[in-house]
């Protein structure tokens, strides 16, 4: 195995393994967004909204 085809193979796993965590955060990120702000909207709700 010569030092340019480990590199590549190297190259390779890393640029798969950031796109599997790309795609991981997004999702995961999305539904955190998604319940946060039905928290806080619900949260609203409930003060009555008289608060500045």
């Amino acid at each position: 195995m010569t030092w340019i085809l480990l590199w590549k193979a190297l190259f390779v796993v890393v640029m798969i393994v950031f796109a599997l965590m790309s795609v991981l955060v997004t999702v995961f990120g999305a539904k955190d967004i998604k319940k946060l702000l039905k928290a806080l909207s619900e949260e609203s709700e409930n003060s009555g909204g008289d608060e500045e």
